[in-house]
C-alpha cells in the first residue's frame, strides 16, 4: 500500500511538473532522477539465501559468466562418497573439495538454464580484510559445483527459487 501512495504522488508530481510551463528544465530533470531513484529502490527484492534452494543460470552474452566459477571434478579417489546429495555446509564442502583433482574455470554460458542447489555459504576475506559472501552449489552430483560470489547476484547472473519453488515460480 505503501509503495502505491508513493508511486501515486510522484506520478501526480511529474503531471503537474509537465503542464506547468514556468518550471526550469532543471526541475524537470531533477524530479526525472527522484521517479527513477524510487522505481529502482522498490524494484529490489531482498531475500534469504539458504541451504537446498535452488539457483538457475541466467542469460548469459558472453563465453562465460564473469562471477561464477565452475568446479569439475577430473580425478576420482576410492574414499570419494558416492552421493552427496544429502550433505551439507561443511561436510559436502570437505566430502567434496578434499579429494581428487578438478578443472577450474569461469561457467559456460552453456550452462544457461540449468541450475545447481545451495550445498554450502561462507564469507570469506580478502586481502584487505573486506568480507564477501559465497555460495557453493552442486551442479552434478559428485562431479561439478559452482563458486559463485556475491557480485553474480549483484549483476544477475542467477535466478534465486527458494526450495518450495520450481522453475515456473522463479524470482530474483
Amino acid at each position: 500500500m505503501c509503495i502505491y501512495i508513493i508511486l501515486v504522488v510522484t506520478i501526480c508530481s511529474v503531471n503537474r511538473l509537465c503542464t506547468n510551463t514556468k518550471n526550469s528544465i532543471l526541475k524537470q530533470l531533477i524530479l526525472i532522477f527522484n521517479l527513477f531513484t524510487t522505481f529502482t529502490l522498490f524494484a529490489q527484492e531482498e531475500v534469504e539465501i539458504k541451504i537446498q534452494d535452488t539457483l538457475y543460470f541466467n542469460e548469459c552474452n558472453s563465453i562465460s559468466y564473469q562471477y561464477i566459477d565452475y568446479y569439475k571434478k577430473t580425478r576420482f579417489e576410492k574414499k570419494d562418497t558416492n552421493d552427496l546429495t544429502g550433505m551439507y555446509n561443511w561436510d559436502f564442502y570437505n566430502a567434496f573439495f578434499s579429494t581428487g583433482d578438478f578443472d577450474v574455470s569461469r561457467l559456460p554460458c552453456s550452462m544457461k538454464g540449468k541450475y545447481g542447489i545451495i550445498k554450502h555459504i561462507m564469507s570469506i576475506h580478502s586481502e584487505h580484510n573486506i568480507s564477501q559472501t559465497v555460495v557453493i552449489a552442486m551442479i552434478e552430483n559428485n562431479i561439478s559445483a559452482a563458486y559463485i560470489t556475491e557480485n553474480a547476484f549483484l549483476n544477475d547472473e542467477l535466478i534465486y527459487a527458494p526450495k518450495n519453488e520450481g522453475p515456473n515460480n522463479k524470482t530474483k
